[in-house]
């Protein structure tokens, strides 16, 4: 199973990156999980002119994350919230490849917050925007709230959190496996 965790938050002192980095980690570490670390604010996309097919000309970074997309076999996006909505960043990562890139994929949703919700509405917009890509979200989300109490050096410290985490994960990888054994049944 290869899953993209893809950390959206492009910020300088950015938290969400942390609880990106700490779930793709656990995801290989603890559970034998492929799991690679997409960082948007290393991935030089430009803001949305042209759709990948499209582009006269995309850039190597463009070609890279786009053979990327269309190689796993499913995503965790994670993200802030910002004014109740997930990041721009990831929005407009997610509009530059075609949707062949998320059909019948598995997609779970984490978001990150310094505040006692832990982005809730954010993770409620983004189910939406995956049901728009023609992909499943997870029924289960992972909300960090309070997030800078979490970590430390930015490395996870808070035991029930990382509980929380493995739950999350196990749940995710129950339902990725469902729906990848449908995809290949499908072939």
């Amino acid at each position: 199973m290869k899953i993209l965790v893809i950390s959206s938050s492009v910020r300088e002192k950015r938290n969400t990156h942390m609880v990106a980095a700490a779930l793709a980690k656990r995801m290989r570490e603890k559970y034998g999980v492929d799991a690679d670390l997409v960082d948007l604010m290393e991935s030089n996309l430009p803001q949305l002119s042209y759709l990948y097919k499209a582009h006269p000309n995309p850039p190597s970074s463009m070609k890279e994350l786009y053979h990327k997309f269309m190689e796993c076999d499913g995503y965790i996006f994670v993200s802030p919230e910002h004014n109740g909505s997930y990041s721009a960043a990831l929005k407009n990562a997610v509009d530059h490849f075609p949707k062949d890139a998320y059909l019948k994929k598995p997609i779970g949703i984490s978001t990150v917050s310094t505040g006692g919700m832990g982005g809730m509405r954010a993770a409620l917009q983004m189910q939406l925007l995956v049901l728009a890509l023609k992909a499943f979200p997870m029924p289960e989300m992972l909300l960090t709230p309070n997030v800078t109490s979490k970590f430390s050096e930015g490395q996870l410290t808070d035991e029930g959190f990382v509980k929380t985490m493995d739950r999350y994960i196990e749940e995710y990888i129950w339902y990725a496996n469902a729906l990848i054994e449908k995809r290949i049944a499908e072939k």
